[in-house]
């Protein structure tokens, strides 16, 4: 999880850069700094969700919508999933898909891999 809750916040800045990307290319006025980064893991389904929590009950306005989006306080924008697979999962994905793993590449500690899939 600290892939995702990173002390540098890099996370956090990649969600806030789309609510400024939207700020600056379609008129909107969300105030960043009114947003919480929230990340949540679950290790049953190996799925890794980000949020952006508004910490205020606030209206946005994006101008070239002509849109309005009330938040409440403790509402959240559902911004992120990464899912994470085990070995077995990979194998049975690329079984399904029509591929066999000719290789794997893991890191030193074998908590990531790389797998070279080649058609059946």
């Amino acid at each position: 999880m600290a892939a995702y809750n990173d002390p540098q916040g890099v996370t956090r800045e990649f969600n806030l850069n789309l609510l400024r990307r939207i700020n600056r290319e379609l008129g909107a006025d969300f105030d960043l700094t009114a947003f919480r980064h929230y990340p949540v893991y679950n290790p049953l389904t190996g799925d890794m969700k980000s949020y952006l929590v508004s910490e205020k009950q606030q209206t946005v306005h994006i101008e070239a919508l002509e849109l309005e989006i009330p938040f409440r306080k403790w509402e959240a924008i559902d911004m992120e999933l990464s899912k994470k697979y085990d070995r077995n999962e990979i194998v049975w994905l690329a079984e399904y898909a029509g591929f066999e793993a000719e290789q794997w590449f893991f890191d030193e500690k074998e908590y990531f891999t790389d797998a070279l899939l080649r058609a059946i």
